[in-house]
Formats: structure tokens, C-alpha cells, sequence
């Protein structure tokens, strides 16, 4: 009875120290595990589109009275392919609203597919933290209403192999004579790995 009490004994002590083998190497590896995508992975451009090179304005289109462009760069050439992972970039505007988004021509003459710019729909996963980002950088506490409003609602991915992406944002300016600026373009990354969420958000000023 004692022997096999010790054996009963010793298989439940092979037992936990297995699981707590397999514990701390889930903790080493949860502690050091990278996204699938970096921040310095992607890069971001913003210019304000002259007037000689915008197009006229038209009814259908409403009018604006800035156009910019914003180009997603991967830094290795790879496709975004989203692959166990999720991301939007997101215009935050302030003092202005969008009332058009396209793929900027020149994308399209250079080969791009306009069906790989894929522009608004709601994702919770990225765009509460673009917009709890923007509030940090701004100072200035928003809803996701107005955050929509404010130019979240026209984020866009891009599915295509060639880079970079570019795509164009009419702007219509509430009080053009405003000169200071807090507007930004911001990249939100989603991903979970392990149980451990990886995510982050990297934002550009939207350039002058």
C-alpha cells in the first residue's frame, strides 16, 4: 500500500513540474514575442497636392479647399497581406472634413488596381486606439462619433503588392484662415500572438 501511495506520489510530482516547464516557457516566450509587422516596417508620406495639380472642382464631387496625399510605404517591399494581423490608416483631421477619397491617379496609371484601396468600414480593433492616439498627441479628448467625422471614417487599407500605395483625400476646411494644425495620418496595427496583444499606432503630421 505504501509503494504504491509513493509511486501515485511521484507521478503527480513529474506531473506539475511538467506543467510548470510548460508555464515558464509560455512566459518566456509570450515576454519576447514581436509583432508581424514593426512600426519602422512601414513608413508614411503626407503632401498637400498643389493647385496646378489638382483637379477642378466639380458639383458631384462637392467642393474642398485642400487636397493632400498620403503614400504607405512597407520597408521591405512585401505585401500587407493582414495575415494574422489587421491594420487601417486613418486620417485625423482637424478643423476639416473629408468629402472624397480615391486612389491617387498617378498610383492607377503606374499599374495599381483600384479595387486593392479598400476605403472606410468600421473596425473596433483599430480604430478606437487610432483614436485614443490621436487624443494623446492632440490634447484634445474626442468620441468616435466626431473621430468619424473628423476623417476616420475614409481610413483605408491597401491589399496590393506594389508600392508604394497612394491615395488622395479632398479636404473641405472649416475655417481656412485657421493656420495651426493637429492634424495627423496614423497607421493602426492589431495583433494578438500567444494570448498577448502586440498592437500599436504610429502616427504622421499631415504636412502643411
Amino acid at each position: 500500500m505504501f509503494e504504491g501511495e509513493r509511486k501515485r506520489m511521484k507521478k503527480w510530482i513529474y506531473v506539475l513540474i511538467g506543467l510548470c516547464l510548460a508555464a515558464g516557457i509560455y512566459a518566456v516566450i509570450r515576454a519576447n514575442i514581436d509583432p508581424t509587422l514593426a512600426p519602422d516596417d512601414i513608413k508614411l508620406r503626407t503632401r498637400m497636392v498643389p493647385a496646378a495639380e489638382a483637379p477642378p472642382q466639380t458639383p458631384a464631387s462637392e467642393s474642398y479647399t485642400a487636397l493632400y496625399e498620403v503614400e504607405l510605404e512597407s520597408a521591405d517591399g512585401k505585401a500587407l497581406d493582414q495575415s494574422g494581423y489587421t491594420y487601417k490608416v486613418y486620417p485625423g483631421l482637424d478643423n476639416a472634413e473629408i468629402v472624397g477619397a480615391e486612389a491617387a491617379p498617378d498610383a492607377i496609371k503606374n499599374g495599381h488596381k483600384p479595387e486593392n484601396y479598400t476605403f472606410g468600414g468600421e473596425d473596433t480593433n483599430t480604430l478606437n486606439p487610432a483614436k485614443e492616439m490621436l487624443e494623446r498627441i492632440t490634447g484634445a479628448a474626442t468620441s468616435i462619433e466626431e473621430a468619424k467625422r473628423a476623417g476616420m471614417a475614409s481610413g483605408f487599407i491597401y491589399k496590393g503588392a506594389d508600392f508604394p500605395a497612394k491615395v488622395r483625400f479632398y479636404i473641405k476646411e472649416k475655417d481656412p484662415a485657421k493656420q495651426e494644425s493637429r492634424s495627423y495620418v496614423l497607421f493602426s496595427y492589431h495583433e494578438v500572438k500567444w494570448g498577448k496583444d502586440v498592437s500599436w499606432v504610429k502616427a504622421v503630421k499631415l504636412a502643411p
